[in-house]
């Protein structure tokens, strides 16, 4: 799946049209014909990026942005089409489209090291769009029920980053691959074993609420869990807050990596 990722990934790279600096590396910014990249910028940043109309999710890295406007002669393609474009294209690269609206989608895409979080919007009709792209470096060890069980055997437990809206403990849509293959796991892998599943939070707000929040968001994940049938005796929650971080959350990216769910052997 990784290799057909990469061999696609060179074609897209091979076939683009060339940009100005500062685009011309990521191989998700898209020049459709008869656009002209009018404005772009590289920087760390944060954006909300929108998995439904309700489903939001705080993301944090490298930020690429771009706007392209139609300069051609003749009628421009219409919202949908570009969209549909776009979505065509990420499908060719083992992407995985998460959210199309009237005039703009969201997607993923996945390399060995990197995930990329990308938003489309359409403006005026199509007469132009902009892209947005959320560059970050994979911090979860762990993606698959395989993974998940070598982490556990050998160290006794792993951090999963599954994705809340801001001060919230609903899970996204986003998370959902993570719990099937954590439920994986324990169906499959390892029918008897009990876990601890321990919330985090970084150190935004009172120490308190995020103690709550941390709680509250190893609950969600516990019922998502029991919901595919997990046994509720074999789970139990703890919330910690941002009493133990990782890194210094002095920094975006300490931050981010602060805001996990440690899910740890008790068997």
């Amino acid at each position: 799946m990784q290799k057909k990722f990469l061999l696609g990934l060179n074609f897209l790279l091979i076939t683009l049209t060339a940009f100005s600096q500062g685009v011309s590396s990521n191989p998700m910014i898209l020049k459709l014909s008869g656009y002209d990249m009018i404005y772009s910028e590289e920087k760390p940043d944060e954006i909300e990026f929108p998995m439904s109309d309700v489903d939001i999710i705080p993301l944090a890295g490298n930020k690429t942005f771009a706007t392209f406007k139609y300069q051609s002669a003749g009628k421009h393609p219409n919202n949908q089409q570009i969209l549909q474009t776009y979505f065509d294209k990420v499908r060719s690269l083992r992407g995985k489209p998460l959210y199309k609206g009237d005039n703009y989608g969201s997607f993923q895409i996945k390399s060995n090291t990197k995930k990329f979080w990308c938003v489309i919007e359409t403006h005026e009709g199509g007469e132009s769009y902009t892209v947005t792209i959320i560059g970050q470096d994979k911090i979860q060890e762990a993606e698959t029920a395989q993974e998940m069980l070598e982490l556990l055997k050998s160290q006794g437990s792993m951090d999963l980053y599954f994705q809340f809206a801001t001060g919230s403990a609903t899970l996204s849509k986003a998370s959902q691959q993570t719990v099937d293959e954590l439920a994986k796991l324990l169906k499959k892998y390892a029918p008897k074993l009990k876990l601890s599943i321990e919330g985090h939070t970084d150190n935004v707000g009172s120490v308190s609420a995020n103690k709550k929040l941390s709680l509250d968001r190893a609950i969600s994940v516990k019922k998502q869990l029991i919901r595919k049938g997990i046994d509720p005796s074999r789970l139990e929650t703890v919330g910690w807050g941002s009493e133990r971080p990782l890194e210094s959350n002095d920094t975006e990216k300490g931050r981010t990596k602060n805001r996990r769910v440690s899910i740890k052997a008790l068997n």
